[in-house]
């Protein structure tokens, strides 16, 4: 599945960029779908390079009752490998399970463009492949079964949360006077 999201934000270019690359855990509080964002590691490689790996805790609260008796909060957790390039303000990223090796891939990028008229436009690609028949315990005619709630919850719980990061980052730009 294709993730393609375009968002206009009302603040410049290098806040934008920087709020999103330096204070993702505070935007959390802004994600309807995410509990947390913890960055469990930073490392600088580079004049205006950055890697960074975030560890996402979706809600529970958005798990289909189909398939609630198979989720643990475990489950509701990636890490997000994000690698920053301040010359071209993007980030390139990659989304890793913590259980079920390969339930999901998805990664893309985020490219920060400055808009004529002031304020950014924020860029986000990327693409999304769901293997919910991978879940051990769930037979396979149950996963057959099962494999349109699973993709759909899935699709909600990264794809969802990806859309609507541009919308928190800018509520949380507006309450903390542009950024930190």
């Amino acid at each position: 599945m294709r993730i393609d999201v375009r968002q206009d934000l009302s603040h410049p270019l290098e806040k934008v960029y920087t709020t999103m690359r330096d204070d993702l855990p505070g935007i959390a509080a802004f994600l309807s779908g995410v509990e947390s964002i913890e960055t469990t590691e930073r490392e600088e490689f580079g004049p205006g390079r950055v890697r960074l790996l975030n560890v996402w805790q979706a809600n529970k609260e958005n798990v289909p009752k189909v398939v609630r008796s198979f989720v643990t909060s475990n489950m509701l957790r990636w890490k997000d490998h994000a690698e920053w390039n301040d010359e071209d303000h993007s980030v390139r990223w990659r989304f890793e399970t913590f259980q079920f090796d390969k339930l999901f891939e998805c990664s893309g990028g985020n490219r920060f463009e400055e808009l004529p008229a002031g304020g950014t436009r924020m860029n986000i690609q990327g693409d999304l492949q769901i293997f919910p028949e991978r879940i051990p315990g769930v037979p396979r005619f149950l996963a057959r079964r099962i494999k349109p709630k699973i993709e759909e919850f899935i699709m909600k719980m990264v794809g969802s949360n990806l859309s609507d990061l541009a919308r928190g980052l800018q509520e949380f730009l507006d309450q903390h006077g542009g950024g930190p």
